[in-house]
């Protein structure tokens, strides 16, 4: 068995080195072959030179920048995926990770023994926690409403949980699934692809599984507040989660004959979240 990890970078040198040091120091109490494949998006920041300085058997791939998760994701996986072919062991993994988690030292391990109790083409989702107050932070994601984007984040338990998509932090997606699936979606702009990966495989018969417990930490990426003109820019920008062109294409696979009613409803949505944000922040000021 051999784990062929992929990320994606972008002028995060520090947190991308970290994110390597623990996956290595996981690996190896785990004892378990693997091979890292890095997609550096167009850093100015010296991130791969430094990574390949304290991991040299690193594969880098390079962007001018535009690629953004999605694209750089992909093009990762592609570069595997074209190596193996067809002649890959059959208990081999293409593990996603995000360069902003550090790994438990035992994640590797525990994930891995819970690989062994269930379907060889499931996908396994390994959940992270914050930092300092321990709070699940990514995880398995479930449907909470009627929108079809209406996720909810799935609280890891004791036990394994079969649940709709997930967020790409830590996925292990087994190579003979990520054959079938043809890969991650390039045609997003950074979010959604995770989602949309999910849901195909769901659709191809292969489940998608939370594994138990928590392994990693990983911040929330909490952007601060900005006016309507510039958080109505970066809602519907490359990296907004209501990007244009990518929100189209998830909701056209979702629900291919009411996706224009929901196309329009997720960006009334926004305005009107926006606006009662905004009403009961001046009331508060008044209270003042």
């Amino acid at each position: 068995m051999t784990l062929h990890f992929i990320l994606a970078c972008h002028n995060r040198r520090k947190s991308t080195l970290s994110c390597l040091r623990s996956l290595a120091i996981s690996c190896r109490a785990a004892k378990v072959s693997y091979d890292v494949t890095l997609f550096d998006d167009g850093s100015s920041d010296g991130t791969s030179a430094s990574v390949l300085s304290e991991f040299p058997n690193t594969t880098v791939c390079y962007g001018n920048g535009s690629n953004f998760w999605a694209k750089s994701m992909a093009g990762a996986e592609s570069n595997v995926l074209s190596k193996l072919k067809e002649d890959f062991d059959s208990d081999d993994f293409i593990v996603w990770i995000n360069d902003d988690i550090t790994l438990d030292e035992d994640s590797i391990g525990r994930i891995l023994s819970v690989s062994n109790e269930f379907n060889s083409r499931s996908i396994l989702v390994g959940a992270m926690r914050d930092p300092d107050s321990g709070v699940t932070t990514y995880s398995g994601l479930n449907r909470r409403g009627l929108h079809p984007l209406s996720f909810r984040i799935q609280e890891p338990s004791s036990v394994v949980q079969e649940v709709e998509a997930f967020n790409g932090n830590l996925v292990m997606v087994p190579v003979s699934s990520a054959k079938i699936l043809q890969g991650i979606d390039d045609g997003y702009s950074h979010a959604l692809a995770d989602i949309d990966y999910g849901l195909r495989a769901t659709a191809h018969g292969i489940k998608n599984l939370l594994a138990p417990g928590t392994y990693g930490v990983c911040s929330r990426n909490i952007s601060p507040p900005l006016g309507i003109r510039e958080e109505w820019r970066r809602f519907i920008g490359p990296k907004g989660a209501g990007n244009v062109s990518s929100m189209k294409k998830i909701l056209e696979l979702i629900s291919p004959k009411s996706w224009p009613f929901y196309f329009l409803l997720s960006y009334s949505t926004w305005i009107a979240r926006y606006s009662l944000r905004t009403v009961i922040f001046a009331v508060k000021n008044l209270k003042k």
